[in-house]
Formats: structure tokens, C-alpha cells, sequence
């Protein structure tokens, strides 16, 4: 019985980076190519992709022998706050700000405590940042995710932040409470934040509106510390302004009233498998 629900939950996990492994490369595929970037068995990608098929999810050309998706994989979800992503600003905005910058655009989350990308635009530019959806990162030890921590009530804060040191084997990178909630005061009053160069990589991040039901997002630019510092405050209004344009397109939506409670507790003894995509 065990055995079988791990096949049914590897199974089911695979499917998912499947339908994300064409979100991120925009392009139909082939068994092998899939198989060699995923990391998967080709008998086992093949058997999976036949019956995404015969489901409706995925096109098969005959004669190139690709895949491609179909239009059910685009209305998967097309119910959930239509008026911010189903032909709604944050995707076209995302779109906009990396064709205006050059730089990687990131839409981004917090689940089970890691900070979480949920959709990436590469950079045009010669050394644009490159990351991918389903990449994940410390929540105290990214941009974004401090800025999303920021915005809830600081007791939750200190129950997030307790169980994250905790958790860390490393007593050089445990967060100090008093610190941090100083620092968080400063980011929720502001909203966005700027570091030049965290690891190597600059970023500028915006919080964007957020309301009951829904999980807070941050968009965030990914540029090297020198393109940062040049110009992170040209980025910065950017986002601001994109910003702008979707809290006023949510004014008379009454969900909009923040909740400051509704993501950051989670149940201790979930555990998520990190669904980080094994690229070639």
C-alpha cells in the first residue's frame, strides 16, 4: 500500500513538472528532451506524456513526434482571481517591465516557509540573471522573501522566525527578533525593497496588493550588483507604477480587505517535496 501511494504521489509530481517544464521553455518537445531535462526514465516520461494525451492536456504531432500543450492546460486554474491573471494585469506587467529592462522578471510566493518562483521572464540583455519557475530560496535570506515576511503582524512573525532558526544548522545566519522586526517595520511601511548585491545578484522587489483569500506576491527584477546600482531606481518606479495600476483596478473589490493572518502559520508537520526543476 505504502509503495503504491509513493508511486501515485511521484507520479502526480512529475505530471505537474511536466506541464511547468513548457511553461518555462515556450516550445514544443520531445520524449527525449523532456526526459534528459527532467531527469526522469524515458519509459516513464513517455507512458506519462502518452497519457496526458489521450486526457486533453497535451498535442502529439505524428509526424515530428513533439508535444505540445493544448488549450485546456491555459484554462487549468482560469477561475482563480480572474481579473489579476486571466488576460489581467500582473502577467502583462511582468512581460512589460523585462521587455523595458532586459533584466528577469519574477513573480514570486511564500509556501511552507521557502520563498518560491512561480513565473520567470528571462532577460534580453547579454548576462541577464537566469532562474526558473519552481526554483526556491531561504525566506529570511532573499529580498523578496523579507519583503513578504515584512507584511504580516509581528507574532507571526516571531513564530515563523523561531521555527526557521531552528531549522537551521548554520547559528551565522539565525535572524535576531529584535533586528528583524525593525527592519520588517521599515519594509511595510515602504512596501518594496532594494539590495545591490545579495550573493552576487541585485534585486528590486515590490509587494503587490494583496487581500482575504489570497496569497501575498511580491515582482521582483534580477540584475548583476553594477546594473542595480545604475539603475535600481528607474526599476523601482517602474514596478511602483505597475503597482499602481493594479491596486487601482481592485479599489471596489470588497475582498481586497487585508487580512494579515491568512499564510504564514502552517500545520508543523507538513512537508512539502520541493518541486525545483533538474535542468540539464
Amino acid at each position: 500500500m505504502a509503495t503504491s501511494a509513493s508511486r501515485t504521489i511521484k507520479s502526480a509530481h512529475r505530471v505537474l513538472e511536466i506541464l511547468e517544464y513548457f511553461d518555462q521553455d515556450r516550445r514544443v518537445a520531445t520524449v527525449m528532451e523532456m526526459s534528459r531535462t527532467l531527469n526522469y526514465p524515458q519509459s516513464s516520461t513517455s507512458e506519462l506524456l502518452r497519457c496526458l494525451t489521450r486526457l486533453g492536456y497535451l498535442h502529439y504531432n505524428r509526424v515530428r513526434r513533439t508535444y505540445s500543450p493544448t488549450a485546456r492546460v491555459a484554462l487549468l486554474g482560469a477561475w482563480v482571481k480572474p481579473s489579476l491573471f486571466r488576460g489581467g494585469p500582473v502577467l502583462s506587467a511582468i512581460d512589460d517591465i523585462a521587455k523595458l529592462t532586459g533584466e528577469t522578471v519574477i513573480l514570486s510566493t511564500s509556501t511552507n516557509y521557502v520563498l518560491q518562483h512561480l513565473h520567470v521572464i528571462h532577460g534580453n540583455s547579454e548576462r541577464a540573471i537566469d532562474v526558473h519557475a519552481g526554483d526556491e530560496l531561504p525566506i529570511l535570506h532573499s529580498t523578496q522573501g523579507r519583503l513578504l515576511l515584512s507584511s504580516y503582524r509581528n507574532d507571526n512573525i516571531r513564530s515563523a522566525v523561531h521555527r526557521l532558526n531552528a531549522e537551521e544548522p548554520d547559528p551565522s545566519r539565525h535572524a535576531r527578533m529584535a533586528e528583524l522586526l525593525s527592519e520588517f517595520a521599515v519594509l511595510r511601511d515602504k512596501g518594496w525593497a532594494i539590495e545591490q548585491d545579495r550573493d552576487g545578484v541585485g534585486c528590486v522587489a515590490v509587494l503587490l496588493p494583496f487581500g482575504r483569500n489570497m496569497d501575498r506576491l511580491t515582482v521582483s527584477i534580477l540584475a548583476e550588483p553594477s546594473v542595480i546600482a545604475a539603475r535600481g531606481q528607474e526599476m523601482l518606479e517602474l514596478l511602483l507604477s505597475r503597482k499602481t495600476e493594479i491596486a487601482d483596478l481592485h479599489m471596489g473589490d470588497n475582498s481586497m480587505d487585508h487580512d494579515m493572518n491568512n499564510v504564514v502559520q502552517m500545520p508543523e508537520t507538513i512537508k512539502i517535496a520541493s518541486y525545483r526543476r533538474h535542468f540539464a
